[in-house]
């Protein structure tokens, strides 16, 4: 937390962290969790008590019959559960346009249904509503993904992005991570800064700011890069 009450006309936050990441467990994807049934996956018991809060839908509805009808294909009986978010995380990825700046942090799931387009954080709310419909609990992700340079390209410094992507509960308190921006799984070039219920719960920044003006602009560069034997390979 920070406070700044002298009068100003910017206010730049930098951030510099180093993070260290880990491949996902080699059965994560492919284990048992993974190829139950997903109907086992919904949270019930003791087990699941802490996951609960996960399956409901937020104060402003996105499970809608329209959103109902969308998931429903990829949620045959009985399927396993891994299959079902493949299905799901490919589906979005083909049905939807990324269009940047098609959206904002206020879009409802239903608009960008009708759409079909948007950027990550609304592919990611699509996927945890779906989810959500058939009770499965699931939960909005907030961080980083490392990019790589087209071929004969150097890495440019800033390019990168805060990225989101959807995460869903299973009875063993494990976790499968799906990104339907770029449809693939999530894997150690994906760094978590936090998770919740929606993008309210996990903003980059969030705050007050009392002033005059009448309009203000936000601008934001993020760089990921490799960190090895105490150097940057930006």
């Amino acid at each position: 937390y920070f406070q700044v009450a002298e009068r100003h006309r910017a206010l730049s936050i930098t951030s510099r962290s180093i993070v260290e990441v880990d491949p996902p467990e080699r059965d994560l994807y492919d284990g048992p969790s993974a190829r139950a049934p997903w109907e086992i996956a919904r949270p019930v018991g003791a087990d699941g008590a802490l996951a609960t809060e996960f399956t409901l839908d937020l104060r402003t509805p996105e499970i809608t019959d329209e959103l109902r009808a969308y998931a429903a294909p990829s949620f045959s009986a009985g399927r396993p559960l891994i299959d079902v978010l493949h299905d799901l995380t490919a589906r979005i990825y083909a049905d939807f346009t990324y269009r940047s700046g098609s959206t904002t942090v206020s879009t409802q799931v239903s608009e960008v249904l009708a759409a079909r387009e948007g950027v990550c954080q609304d592919f990611a709310r699509l996927a945890i509503a779906c989810l959500r419909a058939n009770g499965l609990a699931a939960s909005y992700v907030s961080g980083y993904l490392a990019t790589d340079p087209p071929p004969g390209k150097e890495r440019m410094v800033g390019v990168d992005a805060t990225h989101a992507w959807a995460s869903v509960w299973t009875p063993q308190n494990l976790w499968l991570g799906l990104d339907p921006t770029n449809n693939q799984m999530v894997d150690e070039r994906y760094v978590t800064v936090g998770f919740g219920r929606d993008y309210a719960d996990v903003p980059p920044l969030r705050g007050i700011i009392y002033t005059d003006s009448e309009s203000s602009v936000i601008d934001v560069s993020v760089d990921v890069a490799p960190y090895e034997g105490g150097v940057l390979h930006a």
